[in-house]
């Protein structure tokens, strides 16, 4: 089950009489709302579990049943990836499954499965090129074709030692009444490669709401908008700060949310930023990092630490519209493409995928043809996820012929290499 129930879906029902039925509050709020709590999700609050019935109500959501009543919820959210960087860099049309919940009682019974599958199906008609979600762990969402993101990086540190210079000017508080600037600035952020937009406003103000001792603080530029800030929690008078979010119209207003943090350096001890900013390397910034990380490995109160992981999974839903989403001007290579995908082995699924026998072009002009290519051009079997996982840039056609199932000629493999040579694709949202 998915771990970070964060929002809602749209997308089209024409598959559901197959993998469920859509979720309607005035019979199925109670049920979830039970869900979530077995799932540790909410507490018993009335509060968290109003909280949750705004989630689900702002868009469309399936459910399964089990003895008449609802012991699985999925929704999927709407929303576009960016491929690639600088002026040839393209938007795809995203589908983010935002939450898998599954009710004790229905554990192992294929419930979640189906919905899955469904929601794939149905974000698929809709014209979805990428699929996307967060994962408990590794491994059950490979099963649909899900293939492991890149690494985000989690860095703290004594917010005292960043060498950044702090603001002339004070910041603003930013708080959960102002979550529809928060989303507005997150849509028109710096992004980078990989980057997310979700398509649903109303999710910020519920994240906003459930930041424990919330800290927020920004900047607005003279027309009175909202140009780059961060948003985190407090924990205890001395800290850890941890930041979940740092957003910015432009790549040096970094600087200035940094400065931020230096400047509570006189009461927090520690700082947490849970996803590195892309393109960043913090370390760069801190005064003497090594020896934080000694002190911290010897005990020392301060606990600066440096982790990497990744929970994010990604998948084609469309081979085509990926793969002329990438022009690349100094390249022409034409290979064969025998893809698999395991949603065609899924008894009942309502979506086969996008298994199948292709050729496929790299260069000026790139593009899919149906069927493998004549004559002797080289072919690579490649399983949806590792294919989805090279065409991103996760990691190189070398390195996924050694942990994925990508088999190749080792020619066409150091070709695919250079074809796809991307910086690692960040979220730089939270899902």
């Amino acid at each position: 089950d998915h771990p970070n129930p964060v929002g809602p879906s749209s997308g089209g029902g024409e598959h559901l009489a197959m993998a469920g039925r859509p979720y309607q509050a005035e019979h199925d709020l109670g049920a979830a709302t039970r869900i979530w709590r077995e799932a540790g999700w909410i507490d018993d609050s009335d509060a968290q579990a109003a909280a949750l019935a705004d989630v689900l109500a702002v868009g469309s959501t399936v459910v399964a049943d089990l003895n008449g009543s609802p012991e699985c919820v999925v929704q999927w959210a709407p929303g576009s990836v960016r491929y690639g960087r600088g002026p040839s860099a393209v938007d795809l049309d995203l589908a983010t499954i935002t939450f898998v919940a599954t009710g004790h009682v229905a554990r192992r019974q294929g419930l979640a499965g189906a919905l899955v599958a469904g929601s794939l199906a149905d974000a698929a008609a809709d014209g979805a090129a990428v699929a996307t979600l967060g994962v408990f762990d590794q491994g059950y969402y490979d099963r649909f074709g899900f293939g492991t993101g890149a690494y985000d990086h989690v860095v703290s540190f004594d917010p005292a030692t960043l060498n950044v210079p702090i603001p002339d000017r004070p910041p603003v508080r930013i708080g959960a009444g102002d979550h529809r600037e928060v989303y507005d600035l997150l849509v028109r952020r710096h992004r980078g490669h990989g980057s997310v937009v979700l398509a649903l406003p109303e999710l910020i103000a519920g994240a906003l709401g459930e930041l424990d001792r919330p800290i927020g603080l920004g900047f607005r530029a003279d027309d009175g908008r909202l140009t780059h800030c961060l948003l985190g929690s407090l924990s205890g008078h001395y800290g850890p700060v941890t930041v979940e979010w740092l957003m910015y119209e432009r790549p040096e207003q970094l600087l200035d949310l940094l400065g931020l943090l230096k400047a509570l350096g006189d009461q927090a001890r520690s700082v947490t930023i849970n996803r590195e900013p892309p393109g960043v390397q913090l370390q760069a910034l801190i005064t003497e990092p090594l020896r934080q990380l000694t002190q911290a490995n010897l005990g020392g109160s301060g606990r600066p630490l440096h982790t990497a992981w990744s929970k994010v999974q990604w998948r084609m839903l469309d081979l085509s519209a990926c793969i002329e989403a990438c022009a690349r001007p100094r390249t022409d290579l034409t290979f064969g493409l025998r893809l698999h995908d395991p949603l065609a082995d899924r008894s009942g699924a309502t979506w086969p995928g996008i298994g199948g026998e292709y050729t496929v072009h790299l260069g000026d002009d790139p593009g899919v043809d149906d069927g493998l290519p004549d004559g002797s051009a080289a072919v690579l079997d490649a399983s949806v996820g590792a294919f989805t996982r090279l065409w991103l840039g996760v990691r190189p056609a070398s390195g996924l012929a050694l942990t994925d199932e990508l088999v190749g000629q080792p020619e066409l493999v150091a070709a695919l290499d250079a074809a796809f040579c991307l910086p690692p694709p960040l979220p730089d949202w939270p899902y």
